[in-house]
């Protein structure tokens, strides 16, 4: 395992927003949705690609809130530039299922 020290974990923008879009992403490769992801007033909101259609439904999705990484640089995703990355775990299978907190947090709160 690579190891990196704390001033490069606190480069990541890791933070929570809730998803108020989701839609099929019928011109992607594998099964996703398109997302909208509310950050709250300092960051906004973002679109992002999730690869997570074997576990949960588009209605499901609307409100529930998601950890991102919001500094990537925005990423070309067929016709769609996705500009956060949408954090899940894989399981043995490859199903996603999304990283989430367990209790309601303000939009844009950062991971500590």
């Amino acid at each position: 395992m690579n190891t990196i020290s704390w001033d490069d974990f606190q480069k990541v923008e890791l933070l929570v927003g809730t998803i108020i879009e989701a839609s099929n992403f019928s011109e992607a490769r594998k099964p996703a949705y398109k997302l909208m992801v509310d950050f709250g007033e300092k960051v906004g909101v973002k679109k992002s690609s999730a690869q997570i259609t074997a576990l949960y439904t588009p209605e499901e999705l609307i409100g529930k809130q998601v950890l991102a990484v919001v500094n990537f640089p925005p990423k070309q995703i067929g016709p769609m530039m996705s500009e956060c990355l949408v954090t899940g775990l894989h399981r043995d299978n490859g199903d996603v299922v999304l990283a989430v907190p367990d209790r309601q947090i303000p939009n844009g709160a950062r991971l500590a």
